[in-house]
């Protein structure tokens, strides 16, 4: 509404309750308590009706800052290798799962209240409520066995490569989620920040190198430095040895096919997509990528 319209709105909220008052003073002894009531319902009410039809500042709340109920972890710091391990990753993935989700209702208040415009609002808020979501359901996905949670599990090494492939998952989206909040705290488009395609739980991949794997219509994945000069792969276990994260079919094919987000230069937004719809075709690659597209279901 306009500034005019304002000051007219609110003088025609002063005459309705000036007038509620001047009824209420005419009345007698017995029903004062009516025409208090009456009095105080006609300023709530005018109250109400200013705060949702006008920009007139009347009690609205202080703005929220961003504050997490425990203290945070440093999201951009590379994380311990796991050697194979799930055990070992799992309290990092649970515990950044939790805070996401502490963190996540503010994606929903925020999305109401920072300046940025509202499409590029929602979709930081759909970041950040897919991410906790996606990240909850790796940490869950990754405490059973294949057989009960996607393909069936031909050995146990399967299953430990399995429930590590998701935990990075769920480290990834924690990632994603919480950069997604930061960006509506600051009121800052959310900005590519893929992981080390190699280890993504090595530092950021701020490198572009070809990648190990030939995938029809990638030339470069993003890398930390240390891996564009001498690359260290995540390890998992398989029944021939320790093999990369990449070249293991225990490890879901939609982590592994976009490199956990290396793959593809964005803002997250294709993990994001690939969580929500399923892996879609040619993401990032001009179409000419082949994989049949793989459905999921967020819950």
């Amino acid at each position: 509404m306009t500034r005019t319209g304002d000051v007219i709105c609110l003088l025609a909220a002063a005459g309705a309750v000036t007038g509620a008052g001047w009824l209420a003073a005419g009345v007698g002894t017995g029903e004062r308590y009516e025409a208090g009531l009456v009095l105080g319902l006609a300023a709530s009410l005018s109250v109400a009706l200013l705060r949702r039809f006008t920009g007139l500042p009347l009690g609205r709340s202080r703005p929220y800052t961003f504050a997490l109920p425990r203290p945070a972890p440093d999201w951009r710091a590379p994380l311990p290798d796991p050697r194979g391990d799930p055990e070992a990753l799992r309290p990092h993935a649970v515990e950044r799962a939790g805070l996401l989700g502490d963190a996540s209702a503010l994606g929903d208040t925020l999305r109401h209240t920072c300046t940025l415009s509202p499409r590029l609002r929602g979709e930081l808020n759909t970041f950040a409520v897919t991410a906790s979501i996606q990240a909850s359901n790796s940490v869950i996905h990754s405490a059973l066995a294949p057989a009960d949670a996607g393909p069936r599990s031909p050995d146990p090494a399967y299953d430990a490569a399995y429930a590590l492939g998701e935990l990075v998952a769920g480290v990834e989206f924690g990632r994603i989620g919480m950069r997604a909040l930061e960006a509506l705290v600051t009121e800052s488009p959310l900005r590519p920040d893929p992981p080390c395609y190699f280890n993504p739980l090595h530092e950021r991949g701020h490198a572009r190198v070809a990648p190990p794997v030939a995938v029809e219509g990638i030339e470069e994945v993003a890398a930390c430095h240390r891996c564009a000069a001498d690359p260290a792969p995540l390890l998992v276990p398989s029944a021939a040895g320790p093999v990369p994260y990449y070249e293991s079919d225990a490890v879901d094919t939609r982590w592994r096919l976009l490199g956990y987000g290396a793959v593809v230069p964005d803002n997250g937004a294709t993990m994001i997509a690939t969580a929500r719809d399923g892996f879609r075709p040619g993401a990032g690659s001009g179409g000419t990528r082949t994989t049949k597209k793989l459905r999921t279901r967020v819950s």
